[in-house]
């Protein structure tokens, strides 16, 4: 097995590592918006929304993780504010790119989906998510590797 790119291994458990490309310019704006209202617009709630807006994606930024441990063949995901969903990999039936694209051509959102089945009921969770391809195809490329290699 390669060395894994996005993955740190601990054991046999898997960690995505941090991924910035899409929370930190997110963040940025917001706060960089925030900052405009209390030194430009100090009257308006204009401020007060933005600082509330750049909190709430810096606490989903700091709460997304996802894990693939192999000793409980499972995968563990958190992504935004909601709860951790568990996969078993048996229920596992494999993985999507969303894209978004506006106007045809700019690519805004890329977004990599788990496709699994529970109690007869198809369901999907975000993996991870960037502006561009390249990172979320290598992320599929070394889960590929994770579950491939360990599959023999």
């Amino acid at each position: 097995m390669q060395q894994l790119k996005n993955f740190t291994q601990e054991g046999n458990v898997y960690k995505l590592k941090t991924q910035y490309g899409i929370s930190v310019p997110l963040c940025g704006a917001f706060l960089l918006l925030a900052l405009f209202g209390f030194l430009n617009i100090p009257e308006s709630s204009f401020k007060w929304w933005m600082l509330a807006i750049f909190i709430f994606c810096l606490i989903s930024f700091l709460r997304s993780y996802l894990f693939v441990d192999m000793d409980k063949k499972e995968m563990r995901a958190r992504m935004g504010l909601g709860s951790e969903k568990t996969i078993p990999l048996a229920d596992f039936q494999g993985f999507t790119i969303h894209k978004l694209k506006q106007l045809g051509f700019i690519t805004t959102n890329v977004t990599l989906i788990a496709r699994y089945t529970r109690a007869g009921k198809d369901s999907e969770i975000r993996l991870a998510q960037s502006f561009f391809t390249r990172p979320i195809q290598n992320i599929l490329n070394d889960m590929d590797e994770i579950l491939g290699h360990n599959d023999q």
